[in-house]
């Protein structure tokens, strides 16, 4: 009797522990793929940006009074 206490013991650490492991993955990943997209969107605006202010640029002429 003592090895199936043993048994069902051990075959409810692991199950534990891969549980929180998992859910602790799986927060990682949640966290990582939200910065992802916080970044691609933030270097997407920053690329209208770059367009916007090279169009305008290039649209109006610059004149130096001196």
């Amino acid at each position: 009797m003592n090895i199936t206490y043993y048994l069902i013991g051990l075959l409810t650490g692991i199950s534990v522990t891969a549980f929180f492991t998992g859910k602790e993955l799986y927060k990682y990943y949640t966290k990582y793929t939200i910065q992802q997209k916080q970044l691609n969107r933030i270097l997407k605006l920053n690329d209208n940006i770059k367009k916007y202010k090279n169009l305008k640029s290039t649209k109006t002429p610059n004149f130096n009074a001196g």
